[in-house]
């Protein structure tokens, strides 16, 4: 295996070593090396002393990152390698961080704090690599195992509940079964971590390669039922419906997997079909019917997601996407088209159309999506001929309008969205002319 450092790293160490300080690359940077992956980047944990790596780097640009736990950021070039006196960790008395650190000289200490056996690897300057807890061989397992006794890791730090389900799920491994027990047992303490902290390591888990990898092992280790207990009516319920030969929870993950890493189409994919339960009718043939699950679906979705602290633009999208994402009937023209497009937006329907076409194939597996799939090219083909799909292709303004009378507010902007509709109608309309006689009717109407 050829181990290359960054060469930032490389500059700290080698000056290190000079200063005839201890130094090692430690952690993710560590783990990803002996997995022959390029790590994002690189921290240093050393032998030497805050105020002496001042001294030893005062040369260098330096970015002060918290003295109170040892750490010294050192610009090279772009590059910041943050580096971390040796330390052990005081009581973690609010479930999540430290009250104090100890600094110490001794590289096992440092070590033994760490979360997972993987993340506890040191190498240092000449890629000689130090692994006291068998970080190696669990790599070569495929194994998440917390260093030491699960339950003193996670009773520490309740984030490494949902940092297990992450490293597994993104790194492709299993948890090892006591370290899965202890997951287990802490589960229901995960929310004394901030709303802010679980949303990152839950997007971590969304946007990897198999998420519903991790979805499954969230719901097995009573994780998602602290998190999103509103998706555990899901699991196993029966959607009495000719075209779906899934339970709604294994039809949801199967939309999750088969959809592009985007955060926002992945979010909507994992809350598209929330809203089944609660809607669902049977007909005089038992089959089942779910009217109006999208609109549901969509209020769901923001409450969740104001909940976890997600932001407004991301939420905007997924509340779209789960509106429309039933707008798939075999039977619609260019016009519904476009006011489709009108209504989700062009940044959007894309991402529309892949949700649509995985919720399909999530189905029963004889349907045919070629009708979707050709959907998705004309809309393709109507963006590129510049049709118009919104008030912004309009050949009037807000301004135009106003230097007819109408008057500034929500009124002007109604006035355009009813215009952007007859030219949808009739794209013929979408002249200066014609508009403005139009306006001009309707403003002598109103008065």
């Amino acid at each position: 295996m050829k181990t290359i450092f960054s060469k930032g790293a490389d500059f700290v160490l080698k000056r290190l070593e000079e200063n005839k300080e201890e130094a090692y690359i430690v952690g993710g940077s560590v783990r990803d090396l002996l997995m022959e992956r390029t790590p994002n980047d690189f921290d240093v944990t050393t032998s030497c002393s805050y105020q002496r790596l001042r001294e030893i780097f005062s040369d260098c640009r330096v970015v002060t990152l918290g003295e109170k736990y040892g750490t010294l950021g050192i610009l090279y070039g772009d590059e910041l390698i943050e580096t971390t006196t040796y330390r052990a960790d005081g009581s973690y008395l609010d479930g999540r961080h430290p009250e104090n650190v100890i600094f110490t000289r001794y590289l096992e200490e440092d070590l033994k704090r760490r979360d997972f056996t993987i993340n506890a690897m040191a190498m240092d300057y000449r890629k000689n690599l130090v692994d006291i807890f068998g970080g190696q061989e669990d790599l070569k397992n495929k194994l998440i195992k917390t260093v030491g006794v699960p339950e003193e890791r996670f009773s520490e730090d309740k984030l490494r509940i949902l940092r297990a389900i992450r490293f597994a799920t993104n790194l492709g491994f299993e948890v090892e079964t006591q370290t899965l027990v202890g997951i287990k047992k802490y589960a229901k303490d995960i929310n004394l971590v901030s709303k802010e902290r679980i949303r990152e390591e839950f997007n971590k888990v969304l946007l990897s390669t198999c998420p519903s990898k991790g979805l499954n092992l969230m719901l097995k280790t009573g994780l998602l039922g602290e998190i999103i207990p509103e998706i555990i009516p899901t699991v196993g319920y029966d959607q009495m419906s000719p075209y779906h030969h899934k339970d709604l929870f294994k039809h949801i993950l199967c939309v999750l997997d088969g959809v592009d890493k985007k955060l926002h189409l992945r979010l909507a994919s994992l809350f598209h079909d929330i809203g089944k339960v609660e809607t669902l009718s049977i007909d005089e043939k038992e089959v089942g019917h779910f009217y109006g699950h999208d609109s549901l679906g969509s209020q769901m979705a923001e409450v969740i997601l104001k909940r976890l602290k997600y932001d407004n633009k991301t939420i905007s999208k997924v509340k779209i996407l789960i509106e429309k994402h039933m707008q798939a009937q075999p039977q619609i023209g260019d016009k519904g088209l476009k006011r489709l497009i009108n209504k989700v937006g062009p940044d959007l329907i894309f991402d529309l159309f892949d949700l649509m076409l995985a919720d399909l194939r999530c189905t029963r597996d004889d349907r045919d999506p070629s009708f979707l799939l050709n959907r998705k090219e004309r809309v393709r083909e109507l963006l590129a001929n510049k049709t118009v799909v919104d008030k912004s292709g309009l050949v009037i303004t807000g301004r135009d309008l106003l230097e007819i009378g109408y008057k500034e507010g929500k009124a002007l902007g109604d006035f355009l969205d009813y215009l952007t509709d007859l030219v949808l109608e009739d794209e013929s309309l979408n002249t200066k002319d014609i508009l403005l006689k139009i306006a001009k009717e309707k403003l002598t109407e109103e008065i």
